[in-house]
């Protein structure tokens, strides 16, 4: 695959410099917290060195969808390994690594050291014609297909909820099923609001 981008950007043009980060003790349901505080979609674990990331995905597939209590399950027992870059990798570079690795943020580190963070939205910011292939490659438009537009919750349908994470935007907090899905209260406004056009 031969990915073409202009003026061979680097990783330190397009990353975010601001990382939030916790640690690997801290409950799910902070971090789900800390995320929706943030509107962020992974935090980064370290210690006293990078441990790993925990995504909303993590979240789901790891917490959620077994019916954990995000006040019982820590960082440590969901985070997954990272992809690191250095901040002068390219941004040509950075989107195969991405694709390779099935991974949809890569940690920008330099001597093991946290320098930022780069997902697909700061790579599409800087270099938009990248949003096909990322579609393509990585199957994006299926993930979120599957979830939003078939109306295939990922909990089981006896399921009762109160709080969780949204399945529309993966922030956790308080939900409520609509249309099959279990959402938000923004979620549900915005999905309303979109019907009633």
């Amino acid at each position: 695959m031969d990915l073409k981008i202009k003026n061979d950007i680097e990783i330190k043009d397009a990353m975010t410099h601001n990382v939030i980060k916790s640690t690997s003790d801290v409950t799910i349901a902070d971090i789900a917290k800390l995320m929706t505080k943030n509107d962020i979609s992974s935090v980064v674990i370290e210690d006293e060195i990078i441990k790993g990331i925990v995504t909303t995905n993590n979240i789901i597939s790891k917490v959620v969808s077994k019916n954990l209590s995000p006040q019982d399950v820590t960082a440590d027992m969901v985070m997954e390994d990272y992809v690191g870059l250095r901040p002068e990798t390219s941004l040509a570079e950075a989107s195969k690594t991405m694709i390779e690795n099935n991974s949809k943020v890569v940690l920008v580190t330099e001597n093991d050291e946290l320098k930022g963070i780069l997902t697909l939205t700061d790579i599409v910011r800087v270099s938009p014609e990248l949003i096909q292939i990322f579609i393509e490659e990585l199957g994006l438009d299926d993930i979120y297909l599957e979830n939003s537009q078939t109306n295939n919750s990922s909990y089981s349908d006896n399921e009762e909820l109160d709080e969780g994470v949204c399945e529309h935007c993966g922030v956790y907090g308080s939900l409520d099923k609509y249309d099959g899905l279990y959402l938000c209260s923004d979620c549900i406004d915005e999905l309303k609001s979109e019907d009633e056009d």
